[in-house]
């Protein structure tokens, strides 16, 4: 059956995890169906106090986007939720989906709302009606939600592996130190400054570590985090700055332990660690929304509440100076394959 869906969420730019997502699940749903996009992002540049409005023309938009395709036969609405305050635009476009007999499928990118109820949440639950289905990333944040919010659900688990596909095979430089990185939309709240004192520390230790920071640094105070640790390390640290496309892979082909000590409020299943995992390299990381559903045997995960510089060090310096890295990387990536073809599979029997 070919569904006619009209997709609704934020796309790039600002280049995120939820935007990435947005776009990478409508193109997997393109895939034998006709998909209509709504982009919710606000604009790029301009005042920062005009991205409410301009938000809320995007979903009024939407809504009469909504309207508009109500006649189709196989008609469907596919919802990225928002974590914060968007939420209130998400209620407002279950609400329409509803009112209009749309089949909705709400696909949840935060643990915000799970970790601490939301009443818009709830308000959403209560008013979608039963054509709602939600879509989450892995068990355990179905559960938590079922186990918050205490509602008997309609719901999908597809992981995030879907979006990602596996990477080519790249050789392994021997020469070059143990490398350890991090990408993200560097900020403290991703753990730019843990992984900046887990450098230090590694190093202070006698650990022979090489560091590759990458991505767009949040605001000013954390680009003078970054500065004031390039100066410090003297080469041992290169920040590469925003990357997209070879300049990303390559990135991800010149580590060995991909660090993230995130610690971020809406941190669900960061698409950076599938990255990584696809280009074969082991993840040390907070144990905190899916996570732990992502790593595996090769990786650290610390619990959430435990020493991440400590538990790290101890981790690397476990590694000997002859481990076998190119075995170990091929490994992971064949591992890789498998779990994205099986979430492949869920989004193809999503929509029946």
């Amino acid at each position: 059956m070919t569904r006619h869906i009209v997709a609704i969420g934020p796309l790039p730019p600002p280049l995120h995890g939820l935007s990435l997502a947005t776009s990478a699940m409508a193109a997997l749903l393109a895939d034998g169906n006709t998909v209509i996009l709504q982009n919710l992002s606000p604009p790029a540049s301009g005042w920062r106090l005009w991205r409410h409005p301009a938000k809320c023309a995007s979903v009024i938009s939407a809504c009469i986007r909504l309207l508009r395709e109500r006649r189709h036969p196989e008609k469907a609405c596919y919802l990225a939720c928002d974590g914060g305050f968007g939420q209130f635009y998400t209620l407002l476009l279950v609400i329409s989906s509803r009112l209009l007999a749309y089949p909705t499928y709400l696909h949840h990118h935060s643990f915000r709302y799970i970790d601490r109820r939301s009443i818009v949440m709830r308000s959403i639950l209560a008013l979608s009606g039963p054509g709602l289905t939600h879509i989450f990333l892995c068990e355990i944040m179905r559960d938590r939600f079922t186990d918050a919010y205490r509602r008997r659900l309609r719901s999908a688990v597809i992981s995030n592996a879907a979006l990602v596909p596996p990477q080519a095979e790249t050789e392994v430089d021997r020469a070059r130190p143990l490398t350890i990185g991090m990408l993200s939309n560097l900020s403290r709240a991703k753990g730019l400054e843990t992984f900046i004192t887990l450098f230090r520390q590694a190093r202070a230790q006698g650990l022979p570590l090489h560091a590759i920071l990458a991505g767009p640094a949040a605001d000013g105070r954390d680009r003078a985090t970054i500065d004031a640790a390039i100066r410090e390390f003297a080469g041992a640290l290169e920040y590469r700055g925003a990357v997209l496309g070879d300049d990303k892979a390559n990135v991800y082909a010149d580590i060995d332990v991909f660090i993230f000590p995130t610690i971020y409020v809406n941190e669900a299943q960061p698409l950076v660690i599938f990255e990584t995992k696809a280009s074969g390299n082991a993840v040390i990381a907070y144990d905190r929304g899916c996570i732990r559903r992502q790593l595996d045997e090769t990786d650290l995960l610390v619990p959430a509440t435990g020493e991440f510089v400590e538990m790290a060090i101890a981790w690397l310096s476990e590694i000997p100076p002859d481990d076998p890295r190119g075995q170990r990387r091929r490994r992971v990536r064949l591992e890789y394959e498998f779990r994205h073809a099986k979430a492949r599979e869920r989004v193809k029997s999503l929509m029946p």
